[in-house]
């Protein structure tokens, strides 16, 4: 798995000498307009590998010696020819793709991406873009949002057990270290945040999310249950939740907000209309002891 990501220096050279996959005759452009805005359409490869095992790797070229990551190394190919040269390393030699990078070069002159082009590029390719949100996930696969979970009808199954999760997926360019998930608690005006423990029932998730990847983290719902007695204990009753997650580069992204009433911390008979009338009693009763602020 790769944990490379171009600068913006990089990717300014790279895509400053390419108008297009450097695959012989493939027309796939690097940027893909749609309804106003832009998108990559290609990946940043190795010519050769990060690792041994990979295509065409050399131990001449490593990170020490700054020639794995060098431009020199690099070439920009489209999504399914990046999966092509590198599942079958043997119909592609490292000295047919050095000829296809000189080629990519050569051909581009003077005809490269325009600066507004550029700059959406190098935002790409050095900004991790992720999505979250809550999900209720099985331990036969079903993975639904929260929200719908009472509409899922598992086929061939008499019981399917279902967990309360966070599905963090890569929507970017460049993969991403994911350090931590959880749920943000909103306790009518006041925020708490629930963060997944590190042991999770069903499977270990990715740790780091390749582009155009997700991957789900599961809590336990007893420990949720506990935490909204507590919770309730001090007359504060979550209203509404959203998914979390912490990236790797310092970030979070949160998904959007859910009713509570989808957590599984209630008995199957509440309705939105109960939880309602449950938040004003918990807010008339912090107002009598003086606990509102």
């Amino acid at each position: 798995m790769s944990d490379f990501s171009p600068g913006a220096r990089l990717c300014k050279i790279l895509f400053g000498r390419a108008t297009g996959c450097a695959y012989p005759d493939c027309s796939e452009p690097l940027i893909e307009e749609h309804r106003g805005h832009q998108s990559p359409n290609v990946e940043v490869a190795h010519i050769r590998a990060e690792k041994p095992g990979g295509a065409r790797y050399d131990p001449n070229f490593t990170k020490a010696n700054g020639k794995l990551n060098g431009e020199e190394n690099l070439l920009l190919l489209c999504l399914k020819h990046h999966r092509w040269v590198d599942a079958h390393e043997e119909s592609y030699p490292t000295e047919e793709l050095l000829a296809w990078k000189a080629r990519q070069v050569t051909e581009s002159r003077g005809a490269g991406l325009s600066a507004k082009q550029l700059d959406q590029v190098v935002k790409a390719f050095t900004t991790p873009k992720a999505e979250a949100e809550a999900v209720s996930a099985s331990s036969v696969g079903i993975v639904t949002k929260i929200e719908n979970l009472k509409d899922v009808k598992p086929v061939n199954v008499d019981s399917v057990e279902f967990f309360p999760g966070v599905r963090i997926s890569n929507v970017g360019a460049i993969d991403f270290a994911v350090d931590g998930v959880g749920f943000d608690l909103d306790l009518d005006g006041q925020l708490s945040a629930y963060l997944f423990p590190p042991a999770h029932r069903l499977h270990q998730p990715v740790r780091r999310l390749q582009p155009q990847s997700n991957s789900v983290w599961i809590a336990d719902a007893d420990d949720l249950r506990r935490l909204a007695k507590e919770m309730i204990k001090m007359a504060r009753v979550p209203t509404r939740f959203r998914a979390f997650g912490d990236l790797g580069s310092g970030s979070r992204v949160h998904g959007p907000w859910v009713s509570s009433l989808h957590l599984p911390v209630w008995e199957g008979h509440v309705t939105q209309e109960w939880l309602d009338g449950f938040v004003d009693l918990a807010k008339q009763t912090r107002a009598q002891l003086g606990r509102d602020t």
